[in-house]
């Protein structure tokens, strides 16, 4: 479990995921979009994921908030997503996240 990174002395530590789309990503998603998003709800249920989605016009970014997990969790988490397996994620980042204001 991450340690608490909270700067605003909250409970819960927060990892910041983004991941780059390849362009065209909308008309590219469509086999893979169904499973992506599984996962996503399975690490949501999980309380492992505090919301994820795209950031639109244009859709070229994937935005996922962890929470109270480590950088190996969220490692794993791309590693076995639909769309970095279909080639659709080039590049990702995993950054931890110093939440201040909300919790």
């Amino acid at each position: 479990m991450a340690s608490n990174a909270n700067a605003g002395g909250g409970e819960n530590a927060y990892v910041l995921l983004t991941l780059d789309y390849v362009p065209n990503m909308l008309e590219k998603r469509g086999p893979y979009r169904e499973e992506h998003i599984n996962g996503a709800k399975k690490a949501f249920e999980e309380g492992k994921c505090a919301m994820a989605g795209a950031l639109t016009d244009p859709v070229d970014t994937g935005v996922f908030v962890f929470k109270n997990v480590d950088k190996e969790y969220v490692e794993n988490f791309v590693r076995n997503d639909a769309y970095y397996k279909a080639g659709l994620v080039p590049k990702y980042t995993i950054r931890p996240w110093m939440v201040v204001v909300g919790n």
